[in-house]
């Protein structure tokens, strides 16, 4: 699974009001990116819910952090760098 998918999935998994708070941090091209990878998610089995969850648990993700933090936890997934479609 690339980075962008986890980053759609988790996003989802997180709720819509997190999810919007930390897209609202994006740039446009990270928010490009980001919509258009959600709007081609077809189902999320609990099992692959499961193992986005666990990966952005082990980066350090934990339920009280802001948005801020959490844009940082997704963007050690492309190597500390913005979130582009090129990991793809």
């Amino acid at each position: 699974m690339m980075p962008i998918n986890k980053v759609a999935i988790f996003l989802m998994a997180i709720g819509l009001e997190k999810g919007q708070n930390v897209i609202a941090l994006m740039d446009t091209s990270e928010i490009k990116a980001v919509v258009s990878e959600i709007r081609g998610l077809k189902s999320i089995t609990p099992e692959i819910q499961e193992k986005v969850w666990s990966e952005f648990t082990q980066l350090g993700y934990e339920e009280e952090m802001k948005p801020p933090e959490i844009l940082t936890i997704m963007r050690f997934l492309f190597n500390g760098s913005k979130i582009t479609e090129k990991y793809k």
